[in-house]
């Protein structure tokens, strides 16, 4: 059962490195950091339409939290709510970290699917053609920043949804429409999805009543990359020197 990661040594440093190295790319591209809290409503999830994608996805804030609270799944949850009713005369770019916890994979075996692991997103918000145009940058940015530090890597279209009901139907249309791509970095005999990049069309522009200035929806999409997977496919590919190298600068 693997709850959280547990590294020792130099590998302890390199989720922060990765993380450094993200924000970078996200702040020299002109995003806004945002520090979001440690626990987000309920009543924000359900707007988002959380439970419908995953009914048992969500893992209550415990004990000295606020009511109908839970532990964030997803940081871009928390960029919606804090936009909700907004007229966007021009278009949001905004980034933040956060430790995320995901119910469906408490008790896991796999080292790459865990209830607490530590996300970066960057969420864009704005017309839909500029919103695709960022979603294709971002999958650029990632791609070749794997091929920078020599890791195997592919982008490959997921087959899992991020927004929506679960239903068959609702899966064949986010695969058809081409929806949420996975940068997939090789861990041993194995590949893991490092990175997603996301496109939610007018979902979340709708829940939360984003508008652009012309009165019509906001569209969004997110590019997210979970910390934990880049240190664990960097360590299995490149091993241990070479993260002591890397870290060194």
């Amino acid at each position: 059962m693997t709850d959280r990661l547990t590294l020792r040594g130099t590998a302890t440093a390199l989720p922060g490195w990765f993380d450094g190295q993200f924000r970078s790319m996200a702040l020299e591209a002109g995003a806004v950091e945002r520090v979001f809290p440690a626990s987000i409503p309920g009543a924000t999830l359900r707007r988002a339409g959380f439970f419908d994608a995953f009914p048992d996805g969500a893992s209550p804030a415990g004990a000295g939290a606020p009511a109908d609270s839970f532990r964030p799944p997803a940081v871009c949850y928390h960029a919606y709510a804090a936009l909700a009713g907004g007229v966007l005369e021009t278009p949001i770019l905004l980034t933040a970290a956060q430790t995320c916890f995901r119910d469906a994979d408490r008790g896991s075996d796999d080292d790459a699917r865990l209830w607490q692991f530590t996300m970066r997103e960057i969420v864009f918000v704005g017309a839909g053609p500029w919103v695709a145009e960022q979603r294709s940058t971002w999958t650029r940015r990632a791609r070749a920043f794997a091929e920078r530090l020599q890791l195997e890597a592919a982008v490959e279209p997921a087959t899992d949804p991020f927004f929506g009901d679960v239903s068959r139907g609702r899966r064949l249309i986010q695969q058809l429409k081409h929806l949420k791509d996975e940068l997939r970095l090789a861990a041993g005999p194995r590949t893991i999805a490092a990175a997603s990049f996301n496109s939610h069309e007018t979902f979340f522009g709708s829940r939360f009543g984003l508008t652009l200035g012309d009165g019509t929806v906001a569209h969004s999409g997110c590019a997210a990359f979970g910390l934990e997977r880049w240190t664990l496919a960097f360590l299995a590919q490149r091993g241990e020197d070479a993260a002591a190298a890397l870290l060194k600068g």
